[in-house]
């Protein structure tokens, strides 16, 4: 009898099917950590424009309280043509004494501040009250600002008459001037849609702004990722009295 062995030999790769689910964990994996990664720089940043906002308040202050003669805030930096001054060069623009415009882009020359913009390579838009700006007057004890801050459009007063606002308009920019055009030709970045009215109210130029937590588009008043401050008008005073600039 003769005996007839037979050897299988298997080989020591990978099927195709098995190289598809390596490479869909692979890319699993890859994917999850990109999109953790994503959102920590967009925290990170977010951390950061919160810390410039406050700088940009502390600044504010700063400025009142070096100012030779009585105390009064800075006009901001106009984002347009329109009336005396340079637009979009960050000294603010002001003629006898008063502001060529109450509100728009916070003067950071004038102030001294860098960074000059947000995470996101947009100015920091900026609205003063008259009341504590004119540099001819100066500020009172009695003066009142005419800026409210409301936690949604036709919500709830979060602060009243306040002498000065400072805003970033997040990451979405929406409404904002971007510091990447030629300062001579800037114009606004486009406006937010309007379902977001929002950030609407952070950018029609009146003196009613809107401050809350980030949403998503759906959320009650649309998508809202501006990220906003302001001067207390009685921690100002207390400075000012501080420092010797008021009564």
């Amino acid at each position: 009898m003769i005996t007839v062995q037979v050897k299988v030999y298997r080989s020591s790769g990978f099927t195709l099917v098995e190289m598809a689910i390596v490479l869909a964990l692979i890319g699993l994996i890859l994917g999850t950590g990109l999109t953790l990664l994503s959102a920590q720089q967009e925290q990170r940043k977010i951390e950061e424009t919160n810390a410039l906002l406050s700088d940009a308040r502390e600044a504010l202050i700063g400025f009142a309280i070096s100012s030779p003669v009585h105390p009064y805030l800075p006009c901001p930096d106009k984002t347009t043509a329109a009336g005396a001054g340079t637009a979009n060069d960050g000294l603010e623009d002001r003629i006898a004494g008063a502001c060529v415009t109450q509100e728009g882009n916070l003067p950071w020359v004038t102030l001294g501040m860098s960074p000059q913009t947000d995470s996101w390579i947009n100015r920091l838009r900026y609205r003063v009250s008259a009341t504590f700006s004119n540099s001819t007057t100066g500020m009172l004890l009695t003066s009142t600002g005419d800026i409210n801050v409301l936690d949604t459009v036709g919500g709830a007063t979060i602060a009243n008459n306040v002498p000065a606002v400072i805003l970033s308009h997040g990451h979405n920019g929406l409404g904002a001037t971007n510091a990447l055009c030629n300062p001579a030709l800037c114009n606004a970045n486009p406006a937010p849609p309007v379902a977001s009215s929002d950030e609407l109210a952070n950018t029609d130029g009146n003196t009613v702004f809107v401050s809350h937590s980030l949403a998503p588009a759906g959320a009650p008043g649309g998508a809202f990722d501006d990220q906003v401050t302001w001067i207390s008008p009685y921690i100002l005073f207390n400075r000012m009295v501080q420092a010797g600039k008021l009564p």
